[in-house]
């Protein structure tokens, strides 16, 4: 499969019209994010499952999340998990500030899986991103 990566001015109905394919077909959505993108990618798991899309927030489960990172290091927090939980042509949808987190660099291993990855402009803060971040994926949920 192929990693999408994609700025806040990218079209959203691609992402949209996909989401509706998943939730047509029962295939599963995978959330995640670091920090205040991990918060973003938490509501943005919520709103993706009131509107019946088998979605999951990949950064909820502490447990599993400090197992993989004292066995095999942060970078493998979420590929481990889709490892193991995902099907193949299920979603993920990573959010990042910077779009160099290793971890989520690394879901591009995936190759069983599409990735989008939303990331922050060059030269924005982390604040703006986050805002921003929050602002596009009310803007997908608002069109599923």
């Amino acid at each position: 499969m192929e990693i999408k990566e994609l700025v806040m001015t990218t079209d959203i109905t691609e992402i949209v019209i996909m989401l509706k394919t998943q939730r047509f077909r029962g295939g599963q959505v995978f959330v995640c994010g670091n920090g205040g993108s991990a918060s973003t990618a938490e509501h943005f798991t919520n709103d993706l499952f009131s509107r019946g899309i088998r979605a999951v927030c990949l950064n909820n489960n502490v447990s599993i999340m400090t197992m993989i990172a004292n066995d095999f290091g942060y970078e493998y927090v979420f590929q481990k998990q889709l490892e193991v939980y995902a099907d193949p042509n299920d979603l993920v949808i990573a959010f990042s500030v910077s779009g160099t987190s290793k971890n989520i660099i690394a879901l591009e291993r995936l190759s069983f899986i599409m990735t989008i990855t939303i990331f922050g402009r060059p030269g924005e803060t982390p604040q703006v991103a986050e805002n921003r971040h929050f602002i596009f994926a009310h803007e997908i949920a608002n069109q599923l």
